[in-house]
C-alpha cells in the first residue's frame, strides 16, 4: 500500500465505543433488486458479496419501516418479521470480510411511489400538491405520527434478530424525517410543526424510539447513525439552511446518534443559502467538533477526493465509485491505485446490477451524476 493513502486504513471510533477498522463506508444505495414482497433476493446476495469489503461500515440501501412508507416495488424490507431471515443472510455476507453491517431504516413519506402504486394513496407532513408529483400526499394524523415511530422500534428489533451490527437512520434526501424538518414540506401547527424546535420533534422521536430498542435489546454496541442532507434549498423555496441542519445535528448527537453521514452531491458543495462562504461539509464538520464521527457522501470518485475529503470529514463513503468498482478499496489498500476501474462499459454483466438500478442510473433526470459508460 503506498504510504500517501495510509490515513484511509486508520482505524476509528465510534460514538458507542466500537471501532470502524478503516475510514472507508459504503454508502447506502438502492439496489432495486429485492423481492416485490420486499424479502431479500439472490440478487442483493450478489450485489453485496462482491461489495462486502468496501468499507469498515457496509450500509444497506433504504429498507423500508412502513409498508404505506415504500419508496420502491423492489425495496429490501424490514417492516414485518417475514424478512428476518433474508435479512440474516444478507447480514452474514456483508460481515464475512469483517466489517461491520448497516442496515438504513427508512420511510419515504411524501415520495413513497411503491406505496402508492400498490395502494393509491401516499402519507406526508401536510398535503401540499407538490408541482414534482403525480398526486397529493395525505396529511398524517398523530396516532399514524405515533404508529411510524414505532415501526421504527419494531425494525430495529428485526435488524438486531438478523445479526445486523447496527442500523442507520435515514433523515436525508427528501425523505419522510426531512420532510418533517423542512419548512417547504411541513406546514403542521401542532406538536409535530409550527416552529423550527417543533419541526425537530418528529426526527428525534424516531431517533430516541431507535436508540432506546437497541440498547434494550442489544446493549451499547450496537450502532445507532443518523443521515442527513445538510440543506434544503429550491430557488426561494427554503426549507431550512446549513445553519438549522447544524442546530438538528446538535440534537442528534445529545440524543445518542453514535456517526452523522452527510449526504451531499459533492464533497466540496457550498451553501445554497446561508453558511459561512465554506464549503457545507466543513461547516457541519467544525459544528460537530469531533463529538461523535462523520461519515461524508458526494461525488468522491478516486482515492485523491477521498483523501481531500478527509480534510472535513472522519469516514468517505463511496457510492458511483464502488458500483463501477466493487475492488475500489482493496486496490487502494494494496498499493493498486492505478488498476481502480472508472467505466461500467462493457462490464455490466460482471457488477451485479439489476435491470432497475441499471435503468435509474440511465435516466437523464436522475438526481445523481450518471455512470460514466452505462449510456452506450
Amino acid at each position: 500500500m503506498s504510504n500517501k493513502y495510509d490515513s484511509l486504513f486508520e482505524p476509528i471510533t465510534l460514538g458507542n465505543g466500537v471501532e470502524s477498522k478503516n475510514r472507508f463506508a459504503m454508502a447506502p444505495m438502492l439496489v432495486f433488486a429485492s423481492n416485490e414482497d420486499g424479502t431479500i433476493s439472490q440478487e442483493d446476495i450478489d450485489y453485496f458479496k462482491l461489495r462486502n469489503d468496501t468499507g469498515g461500515l457496509i450500509i444497506t440501501g433504504a429498507a423500508a419501516v412502513s409498508e404505506e412508507g415504500l419508496g420502491a416495488i423492489t425495496q429490501m424490507a424490514v417492516y414485518d418479521d417475514e424478512k428476518v431471515p433474508g435479512l440474516k443472510r444478507l447480514s452474514d455476507v456483508i460481515k464475512s470480510k469483517g466489517n461491520k453491517a448497516i442496515i438504513q431504516l427508512h420511510n419515504a413519506g411524501r415520495e413513497a411511489l411503491g406505496a402508492y402504486l400498490r395502494n393509491g394513496k401516499v402519507l406526508a407532513p401536510s398535503a401540499i400538491n407538490f408541482p414534482f408529483l403525480d398526486y397529493v400526499p395525505e396529511e398524517l394524523t398523530h396516532e399514524q405520527i405515533l404508529s411510524i415511530i414505532d415501526d421504527y422500534g419494531q425494525a430495529t428489533s428485526r435488524a438486531i434478530e438478523a445479526g445486523y451490527d447496527g442500523v442507520e437512520i435515514h433523515g436525508a434526501n427528501h425523505y419522510l424525517l426531512q420532510q418533517f424538518f423542512s419548512a417547504y414540506s411541513n406546514k403542521r401547527n401542532d406538536e409535530w410543526g409550527g416552529s423550527f424546535e417543533k419541526r425537530m420533534a418528529f426526527p428525534l422521536a424516531v431517533l430516541r424510539k431507535v436508540k432506546e430498542v437497541a440498547i434494550q435489546q442489544a446493549g451499547k454496541d450496537f450502532i445507532v447513525g443518523y443521515r442527513i442532507s445538510p440543506e434544503e434549498v429550491h430557488g426561494e423555496n427554503i426549507g431550512y439552511t446549513v445553519d438549522e441542519s447544524v442546530k438538528l445535528i446538535d440534537k442528534i448527537i445529545e440524543n445518542g446518534a453514535d456517526y452523522l453521514h452527510i449526504s451531499s452531491l459533492d464533497y466540496k458543495a457550498m451553501p445554497g443559502a446561508g453558511g459561512k462562504g465554506e464549503p457545507i461539509a466543513k461547516t457541519v464538520y467544525d459544528s460537530i467538533s469531533k463529538r461523535v464521527p462523520m461519515i461524508l457522501a458526494g461525488n468522491i470518485m478516486s482515492p485523491d477526493d477521498a483523501l481531500a475529503a478527509l480534510e472535513y470529514t472522519d469516514i468517505v463513503a463511496l457510492g458511483r465509485a464502488v458500483i463501477i468498482d466493487p475492488d475500489f478499496v482493496v486496490k487502494v489498500r494494496e498499493g493498486r491505485v492505478d488498476e481502480i476501474e472508472k467505466s461500467v462499459d462493457g462490464r455490466l454483466e460482471q457488477l451485479g446490477l439489476s435491470k432497475q438500478l441499471v435503468d435509474f442510473w440511465s435516466m437523464e433526470n436522475t438526481p445523481l451524476p450518471p455512470l460514466k459508460g452505462l449510456n452506450y
